[in-house]
């Protein structure tokens, strides 16, 4: 039993200054993390500051929580000594480990490293020298000895009463200073401050709060206007290894570029009866067809920023922070290109205005309409009246909303039926029938169909289809419970209901041809650049991808989510967590003894660092 000099309220404050201790030497561990900051005004510095002492504090603060709150239920106190030394020794171990890792590879830790070092085949890929055994089991051994020190100069300073200063002081400007952080946060990043948001993946599992749609919505800010503000490119974009100029065309033809994409718009329904004119299309002598493409995400902010940069959509805090537009765009407008931008939803959320096309001159963020369908007509509108307009050459962009919302006309006709009328997503369930809501669904994409026949027919009004490369594609799929595990929609994992999407381009001067080997949204740019500019530059030296046209196996492919990626193999997806967990399934998200070969590991790691100095 605990002894009885040692009361309930002597064991929270020991475990409080225990917390206040490692809490410092977690400070000082995490100093690598500031080499890599660029903070040079007052306000960088101050936020940094606050962020800082938050979050490392903030770390700090829940294992003293933990120890606290399991204390009064165990009764014997040497045991709860041993959880305190646990709890300290492995928060800096890891801490430590994730410092080093950040330094090689520019993030954190994750079960991905956990693969790489213990995993299938780890042993041929790494290969650990005697010295840095040594130095790893010397550091272990410093923590374990320095949580041991500290709650014995914790207990000590609290059964002899000898420490005076307040054990709650250090918490409160915890607190405070991450909540503030927060607070500056939400402002600057609203206001398209690029040297506060680019610091926000530098701290380990750091996500600050944001509020841009919330405050459009209010009238606090005009995002137009914050997306055209200059950017601190020499601070946050530093950090890139990345072109910032376009490449030299060597082309003499410069061909039209108009991407037809539709938001959600699954591989498997691009077919004669959901799409029957844009899957008439493959029969024209210069289609391009490919049965097997996957996007870059399940996501939308994944789509589109694999689509225009060819790279894994990881770089998304960095691009955006810099606001560093694709090599893509700037060769384009390099080479003369008059841009058409065209957003059936806005484009400020996800934040492209900021990234994808925050190079598009008078880039229009949003379209006028009360639902998705009127908006995609509106912006159909918009973009014939483009195409009477604008001379060659042209790059365009138009992005179908209305199966993303459910949302044909509500008089169109015909619709797929049974047809669910109304849709109540809390009636979606494990047992729920999903051929109504799919017909729907179909039925907004046979809308879109038809929207897509008005622009082909522009583009033969106006004597442009002959010199127009039209790409056919989607940002990601959707899932209508084909896995019987209650999946709804997209971003909930990576089977191909989420990932695989059409790709058809229309591309004269080229016979018709169907590819049926895999394909992803990396290889489209790279392909444009190479095939239709004559741009020579090696296309590893700013993408991820190949040419389309490459039939060379791809082993793995990256594909992103909210807040977490996966990896696509033959035979199996590896679904990483933010929790920095992983798992391996087969293809339908059924538990396999398949492992993440270590060579396939390391190369992903190399792929997300590889665009960072």
């Amino acid at each position: 039993m605990r002894p009885k000099s040692i009361t309930r309220w002597q064991w929270a404050k020991i475990s409080m200054l225990f917390g206040l201790l490692y809490t410092l030497a977690a400070y000082l561990i995490s100093t690598p993390y500031l080499s890599f900051i660029h903070a040079p005004s007052w306000l960088g510095k101050s936020y940094l500051t606050l962020a800082y002492i938050g979050q490392i504090g903030l770390l700090g603060l829940l294992g003293t929580l933990l120890s606290t709150l399991i204390t009064p239920i165990i009764k014997q106190r040497h045991l709860n000594y041993t959880i305190l030394w646990l709890i300290g020794s492995a928060t800096l171990v890891l801490l430590y480990t994730d410092t080093r890792v950040y330094e090689l590879y520019r993030f954190h830790l994750g079960g991905f490293v956990w693969s790489l070092v213990f995993g299938e085949g780890a042993s041929q890929v790494i290969k650990v020298s005697w010295y840095t055994i040594a130095v790893s089991v010397f550091m272990v051994a410093l923590f374990a000895a320095y949580a041991a020190f500290s709650i014995w100069l914790s207990v000590r300073l609290t059964l002899n009463n000898r420490f005076k200063g307040s054990r709650w002081l250090y918490s409160l400007a915890v607190v405070v200073s991450f909540l503030s952080a927060n607070v500056l946060h939400v402002w600057y990043d609203a206001h398209g401050n690029a040297e506060i948001r680019g610091m926000t993946r530098h701290l380990p599992l750091y996500q600050p709060a944001t509020a841009v749609e919330f405050m459009s919505k209010q009238g606090w800010i005009d995002p137009h206007t914050v997306s055209k503000r200059p950017s601190l490119h020499n601070v946050a974009g530093s950090e890139l290894n990345y072109p910032t100029e376009g490449f030299e065309v060597h082309s003499n033809n410069k061909p039209n570029i108009l991407f037809v994409t539709a938001d959600a718009w699954r591989g498997d329904t691009f077919d004669a009866q959901t799409t029957p004119f844009t899957y008439s299309l493959i029969n024209q002598p210069d289609a391009q067809y490919f049965t097997d493409h996957q996007s870059g995400g399940n996501v939308t902010k994944g789509g589109i920023f694999s689509l225009f940069y060819a790279l894994p959509p990881t770089y998304w805090d960095a691009f955006t922070a810099a606001q560093r537009p694709p090599v893509f765009f700037s060769t384009l407008l390099d080479a003369g290109y008059q841009t058409g931008i065209f957003g059936s939803g806005p484009l400020i959320n996800p934040s492209f205005h900021r990234n994808a096309f925050s190079n598009i001159p008078n880039l229009k963020t949003k379209t006028e309409g009360d639902t998705p369908y009127q908006r995609d007509e509106k912006m159909v509108s918009n973009l014939t009246k483009f195409l009477h307009k604008e001379t060659d050459p042209f790059v365009s962009f138009v992005f179908f909303d209305a199966a993303h919302g459910y949302a044909p006309p509500p008089d169109f006709e015909p619709k797929f039926q049974p047809y669910w009328d109304r849709v109540d997503h809390v009636e979606l369930g494990p047992d729920f029938d999903p051929l109504p809501y799919k017909n729907r669904y179909r039925t907004a994409l046979r809308f879109i169909d038809e929207q897509i026949k008005t622009i082909y027919e522009t583009l033969e009004e106006t004597g442009k289809l002959d010199n127009t490369i039209v790409i056919f594609t989607s940002d990601h799929g959707e899932e209508f419970n084909e896995t019987k595990m209650n999946y709804w929609g997209h971003g909930s994992n990576f089977t191909q209901n989420q990932t695989h999407v059409p790709l058809l381009i229309l591309w004269p001067g080229k016979a018709a041809q169907q590819f049926d080997y895999r394909t992803s949204h990396y290889d489209i740019v790279p392909t444009l650049l190479q095939e239709a500019l004559g741009v020579d530059v090696p296309m590893r030296e700013y993408s991820s991808g190949r040419s389309l046209f490459d039939s060379t196996p791809r082993e793995w492919l990256l594909v992103h989510s909210y807040f977490n990626y996966g990896v696509l193999m033959e035979d199996r997806i590896i679904t990483t967590f933010p929790t920095g967990q992983f798992e391996i399934t087969d293809l339908d998200l059924q538990p396999t003894d398949k492992e993440m070969p270590a060579k396939v590991t390391l190369e992903v790691l190399q792929e997300i660092g590889r665009f960072y100095q």
